[in-house]
């Protein structure tokens, strides 16, 4: 939007020479950038076009490196205030899209770009509010910028567990731009959730093809890979996916898991002890290395993992049952048993949850039991799918007060205010 200014096999020499070549290309890239901070050979504005460049070829995540660079030197500039709302929004950053959109708002008049920016972070994350017909439109005349309005609508049908949809658009999103990584990249994601492994294997494997440092890329083509079986070669993408985003969560985590489902014990435990280093209250994190002690035969030292996990996340299944094998081990009878209530209680979590969403599948119009759902979700520590619930409750009643309560409850969490307080206005005016 330009309108604003020892002797190894040979697989694993082979993931070796890989991960080093990757390596190798990044510290470069590294590089490059350290001498640009040191020397001050880069003026504001060729990391303005760079960072232009870096979108236009679909690399959000160069193009935020860039755009830092120029809003620490001049932190009004709008061009670069624009331009990294664009950047942060098409890396899911959307707290971060908002507060640059906000800053740009206070520094210059809204344009036709600003304004569509701003409906494309609702709608990316599933806040239609009507607007699809029109950015349909728009696409069909074929707007300058209709990749981006396609990407946006793939990512909100894809958070609306709308997935025919997001095929449907992210189609014809590469059929005018077939080497579109972030496209690929969603498409297998989609794909891989509705169990078309073998479509989306092909299109995250041309996805890091394509783009070897794609963080994103090479998650979810490791993750993809685990499930098919494939740990090995999944433990080196994850391996170049933690190299290209050092100290990511998610990319440890699976790592870590890779690692024990290939019986690599002491190395899936040293990617969780790093995790669980920086993020000692990530619960995912407490549950696998608990996992791992207890298959070590170690229960007292999964058992304070698990106590924490489980008063972290009341509601995560395999905390409650891990904990309890723990406890059984280490002889403290009676606590286990007094974890059974809890697990009872999950299970008949369960069982409603199995029962509400076929009332869901049967009655397409019902809104009632789709409240009930989010409040499910809520109760069940599954934000994700009761967001979706919340965005076919809005799409059947637009006015739906309670509903766009919620929503304003989850953007306020989420670092949105401006989003939060729209929403909160439409429910006062409601109720």
């Amino acid at each position: 939007m330009a309108d604003l200014p020892v002797t190894q096999s040979k697989p694993v020499r082979r993931r070796r020479l890989i991960v080093l070549g990757v390596a190798a290309a990044l510290a470069v890239a590294g590089i490059g950038v350290a001498i640009a901070r040191s020397g001050g050979r880069t003026r504001p504005a060729d990391d303005l076009k760079a960072a232009e460049e870096a979108l236009r070829q679909n690399d959000p995540a160069a193009a935020r490196s860039y755009l830092d660079r120029v809003l620490a030197h001049s932190p009004d500039d709008p061009r670069a205030l624009f331009l990294a709302a664009q950047a942060a929004r098409r890396s899911d950053a959307c707290a971060d899209a908002e507060r640059f959109l906000t800053a740009l708002d206070r520094t210059a008049l809204p344009t036709p770009a600003s304004e569509l920016e701003w409906t494309l972070l609702g709608v990316q994350q599933g806040d239609f509010r009507g607007d699809e017909d029109r950015l349909g439109t728009e696409v069909e005349r074929n707007h300058p910028y209709a990749p981006e309005i396609l990407e946006a609508l793939a990512k909100g049908y894809d958070v609306s567990y709308r997935w025919p949809e997001a095929g449907l658009v992210l189609s014809r999103l590469l059929e005018r731009y077939p080497t579109h990584v972030p496209a690929l990249v969603l498409r297998g994601k989609v794909l891989s959730r509705i169990r078309r492994l073998d479509p989306a294997y092909d299109d995250l494997r041309k996805a890091v093809e394509q783009a070897p440092e794609n963080a994103a890329a090479q998650t979810a083509y490791a993750s993809l890979l685990n499930r098919r079986g494939q740990t090995r070669e999944s433990i080196l993408h994850y391996e170049l996916a933690q190299r290209a985003r050092p100290g990511d969560a998610a990319i440890q985590l699976g790592l870590a898991r890779a690692l024990a489902d290939a019986a690599d014990l002491p190395a899936a435990i040293h990617a969780l002890d790093e995790l669980l280093a920086t993020a000692p209250d990530h619960p995912d994190g407490l549950v696998e290395r608990a996992r791992i002690a207890l298959r070590q035969r170690k229960p007292a030292e999964a058992e304070p993992l698990l106590e924490r996990a489980t008063r972290l996340a009341p509601w995560h299944r395999d905390a409650h049952r891990l904990y309890r094998i723990a406890l059984t081990d280490l002889g403290r009878t009676d606590a286990a048993a007094k974890l059974d209530a809890r697990i009872a209680e999950l299970n008949a979590e369960d069982a409603l949850g199995g029962r509400l969403k076929l009332r869901a599948h049967n009655n397409p119009d019902d809104t009632a039991v789709r409240w009930e759902l989010w409040l499910w979700a809520v109760r069940n520590g599954e934000t994700e799918e009761g967001i979706a619930w919340l965005t076919e409750i809005l799409r059947a009643v637009p006015g739906h007060s309670a509903a766009h309560a919620a929503f304003a409850d989850f953007f306020e969490r989420v670092g949105q205010p401006r989003r939060a307080a729209e929403h909160r206005a439409i429910a006062e005016k409601r109720s």
